[in-house]
């Protein structure tokens, strides 16, 4: 089953349960400091005619954070095999687009672009992925790195609450929080992405995300810290040992 099928990535290449079924082929830092207030305030359903405008401001205000350290859950629905793997793990970012997205629990998974390449690393089958970095791999966390150009490609309301797992929207949005969900324009795979957002400090806690076959992808962060983290950070070499396809 390649990564379009289990939802992480979207194009080619076999990626394990726990990424693939989720987030179609976080800047968690999105500094939505009470900008998603008033006209899209918790209680309405309603589009804000002015959220570009608005979404432009907080991505402005994100520019303090260059870097930035997560730890993140991970649940991801299977709506072939009826089933839900969960993992855990942690993200780091530096701009423009470097990030690594590292699965620690149940397997250790590894995802790694340097804005040159992107790698792929599943520690239990010693095999190793490299594409160019502008590939659309792991292309969910462009939504929260580029709040200012949603509004192009997705129909945005304020809501309630989101999404879980199950479908349902059984996580309400908290008062010091801003929900939004995220229509695509164009019919892709994506049905819609859900955010949830800190207004104390522009951090996003909760991405949900449900797509047309029926899988969904739950993901929550914690712990932020906005820290400077070395480019080594960003750079994957192969174990000895682990066979590497690059493409």
């Amino acid at each position: 089953m390649n990564l379009t099928d289990r939802g992480l990535i979207t194009r080619r290449t076999s990626l394990t349960p726990t990424l693939r079924a989720g987030v179609n082929r976080t800047r968690i830092l999105c500094c939505i400091i009470g900008g998603l207030t008033s006209a899209q305030g918790a209680g309405s359903d309603k589009p804000d005619a002015n959220i570009a405008a608005q979404l432009q401001e907080l991505q402005t205000k994100a520019g303090k954070f260059p870097s930035f350290r997560v730890k993140f859950e991970q649940q991801v629905f299977s709506a072939l095999r009826k089933k839900t793997n969960r993992s855990e793990g942690g993200l780091a970012f530096a701009k423009p687009k470097k990030f690594r997205w590292e699965i620690s629990k149940p397997n250790k998974e590894l995802y790694v672009n340097n804005g040159e390449w992107f790698w792929k690393y599943v520690e239990r089958t010693k095999h190793a992925l490299r594409l160019p970095s502008n590939s659309g791999e792991l292309e969910f966390l462009d939504v929260i790195f580029q709040l200012d150009k949603l509004s192009s490609k997705y129909s945005i309301k304020a809501v309630t609450g989101i999404a879980d797992v199950d479908g349902n929207n059984s996580i309400k949005c908290p008062a010091d929080h801003a929900c939004i969900d995220l229509e695509p324009v164009q019919q892709g795979s994506q049905k819609n992405i859900s955010l949830a957002i800190d207004r104390r400090n522009g951090f996003v806690s909760t991405v949900s995300i449900a797509f047309r076959n029926g899988n969904r992808t739950l993901i929550r962060f914690s712990s932020f810290s906005g820290e400077k983290i070395s480019a080594d950070e960003f750079e994957f070499t192969p174990p000895a040992g682990t066979a590497v396809d690059k493409r």
